[in-house]
């Protein structure tokens, strides 16, 4: 066999992925995308925006683009949808839908959402995929795998009037997978987010849960200061409209043993969570 091994990996950026999954500086030898996300208010007017598609592979790269409808299934993940009358994905129109990336170059893919029906008050979601193409003209019969991306970029589309309704049923700590737990329902027609982060402190040293927030913001490059051990981004899965999901973020307890303090700083809707858990090791 001359065609090498094709392994698919799904990146899907903004999703399910706390981390999703976001679009900065993706690491050398892939695909990259930006933005990772968009959030856009739709009605009846036409509604255009552009993602820019990296190639930091040392080889020209072709893409694909395909566009879904989508939901979120029981654990979490993306599981496709059929498209109807009311899904995003039949409004869009995406130029190109196949291109080539040299090395070192990028591509801005343009879409445009044009409803072709008065949408429904609040969420309607597309995924767009970037899917990276086999190169099974040049193949080289002494490569043995060829390692292949799929990333998702979600497009979450919001007609009024948008109701924001995510409440936090409580927020503890799993001693046993050593996780930050949400329970997390959601009654509004657009999706919530836990947003936020967590970290990890020497009990005598923890300078009080609003203090912590400035130390605890991973965008921030402040100077860490004594007895901040480590800080992280908690898990930021979307909670659907009409939907109740358990989220965990689990975190890297030190492994001296001593007593720590995990502050977890974010807000949901608009609401302040502030939370701390004593750790003893």
């Amino acid at each position: 066999m001359k065609n090498p091994l094709v392994l698919l990996l799904s990146l899907i950026m903004t999703l399910s992925i706390p981390s999703l999954l976001r679009a900065d500086e993706p690491p050398p030898g892939q695909i990259g995308v930006a933005p990772s996300m968009f959030e856009i208010a739709i009605g009846q007017n036409p509604v255009n925006e552009s993602v820019r598609i990296f190639n930091l592979k040392k080889t020209p790269t072709t893409v694909k683009v395909e566009v879904y409808n989508w939901t979120l299934d029981e654990k979490n993940e993306v599981k496709l949808l059929p498209p109807d009358k009311q899904s995003l994905e039949r409004w869009m129109l995406i130029n190109p839908i196949s291109f080539t990336v040299d090395p070192g170059k990028s591509q801005v893919v343009r879409f445009s959402i044009r409803p072709t029906a008065k949408p429904d008050p609040g969420e309607h979601r597309a995924i767009i995929y970037f899917v990276e193409q086999p190169a099974t003209a040049n193949a080289d019969s002494s490569k043995a795998l060829e390692i292949l991306f799929k990333l998702g970029v979600g497009v979450y589309g919001y007609a009024d009037p948008v109701k924001h309704s995510g409440v936090l049923n409580t927020l503890s700590f799993d001693k046993a997978s050593s996780s930050i737990v949400a329970d997390i329902a959601n009654s509004g027609n657009v999706h919530t987010r836990l947003k936020g982060n967590y970290s990890i402190w020497k009990k005598d040293a923890f300078p009080g849960i609003g203090a912590a927030a400035k130390f605890a913001d991973t965008d921030k490059k402040e100077k860490q200061p004594a007895g901040l051990i480590i800080s992280g981004q908690i898990n930021q899965t979307p909670v659907l409209p009409g939907s109740r999901r358990t989220l965990s973020t689990q975190i890297p307890l030190p492994k001296a043993p001593g007593s720590y303090i995990v502050a977890v700083n974010g807000s949901i809707d608009g609401k302040t969570v502030e939370k701390t858990f004593i750790i003893a090791r």
